[in-house]
């Protein structure tokens, strides 16, 4: 739980193990949810002792007020390069658009969705369609096969984007904390007894990639030399559909290295079973990111629901203050991650359970008895 003195919506759907989307409805005792679960959740929420963010509460005051007999249609989600079935097909993305929504009903806006990818469609027409329309807000979804400039013209829009990938122009965003991931991820190894911690890292040359990178060598500047392995570069290409692997590479590192743990993508995961070792038995792995399948693998949850609710609310700052176009000076929030435990990753006693050396106990020789002759 974040501090004693605030309590979160995402607090209290931990709690009660549900979305955050499900607290909202909830707690605005919507009738998408069930009346028992919407009680349930009052509940729990008045016992936790939680009070509403001001900022929202005001801001939804104010456009309750000035925005009743408007249309609900008062923010887009910009959708640059992806098409709807893919968008329906993409988990990341999807809990991404999840948080938003959240945020959005909450405080009272619909949602447009506009995508790039649409025949026909193009920035200039996409902006035209979000002015004629009457949206001020627009929250812009990542790509997904990289780094990219997107050439918008956000003049009057307020704007802001989730993720590194768009590098142009530099918007307000909202990510995960990929450095302290990292480190909590190798943290979850070194607990597990694990000291030779490989790190087989895809190559998409984003902020994200360097952060994961620096916090890896941050690591290894502590540990014995004879335990610093270095990183594999980029054995696969980082496409969410992925492409394959070059699995020559990753299986000579293993050889060379002989790592007790490996960090990577699902699909390093699906690379190295397919050499036929055995995870977790003669390999542990800690997956970089768990929304991808196998999502019950040991390793980093992105939270990117909570990164959607905070782009929102990044964005409807710029609303409320009526801040537009590109912003000087962008503001980066961070979201914390979370580690989950998973069958990927055992003890290392359990893993190479020490093998139990049968004890001799030597036989003390009872003391020869003396004969004394009978006189």
């Amino acid at each position: 739980m974040a501090s004693e003195d605030f309590i979160s919506l995402r607090d209290i759907a931990e709690k009660a193990g549900v979305s955050v989307s499900a607290v909202s409805l909830a707690l605005r005792n919507s009738p998408k949810t069930s009346l028992k679960r919407r009680q349930e959740i009052q509940r729990l929420a008045k016992k936790m002792g939680y009070r509403q963010d001001p900022r929202v509460a005001e801001l939804m005051q104010h456009l309750r007020k000035s925005r009743r007999n408007r249309s609900r249609s008062q923010m887009a989600i910009l959708v640059p390069e992806l098409s709807r079935e893919e968008v329906r097909k993409h988990p990341r993305i999807k809990e991404l658009i999840t948080g938003i929504r959240s945020l959005a009903e909450t405080v009272g806006f619909g949602v447009d969705f506009i995508y790039l990818s649409d025949p026909g469609m193009s920035c200039r027409l996409a902006r035209s369609i979000i002015i004629a329309r009457g949206i001020k807000g627009v929250v812009v979804l990542p790509f997904v096969s990289g780094t990219a400039k997107l050439d918008f013209n956000f003049e009057g829009l307020c704007v802001a984007t989730a993720g590194y990938s768009i590098v142009e122009p530099k918007l307000h965003r909202a990510c995960p904390d990929y450095f302290k991931m990292m480190d909590e991820m190798l943290d979850m190894c070194v607990t597990a007894g694990h000291r030779r911690i490989g790190l087989i890292m895809t190559k998409t040359g984003g902020i994200g990639f360097k952060q994961f990178n620096s916090s890896f060598l941050y690591f290894q500047s502590g540990i014995p030399d004879s335990d610093r392995l270095p990183m594999l570069g980029s054995p696969i290409r980082r496409t969410w559909h992925d492409e394959g692997a070059e699995p020559d590479s990753i299986k000579k590192w293993l050889k060379k290295y002989k790592p007790d743990v490996v960090i990577g993508t699902a699909q390093v995961l699906q690379t190295i079973q397919g050499f036929g070792i055995s995870v977790p038995k003669d390999l542990g792995f800690v997956s970089i990111d768990v929304s991808e399948k196998p999502t019950d693998a040991a390793g980093a949850n992105h939270c990117y629901e909570m990164v959607g609710y905070e782009t929102f609310k990044l964005m409807l700052s710029s609303v409320n203050l009526n801040l537009t176009g590109v912003p000087e000076h962008p503001r980066v929030v961070l979201v914390d991650s979370h580690q989950q435990s998973g069958f990927t990753l055992l003890p290392k006693s359990e893993k190479n359970p020490a093998k139990k050396t049968a004890t001799k106990t030597r036989k003390r020789k009872s003391p020869t008895a003396t004969k004394v002759p009978v006189k």
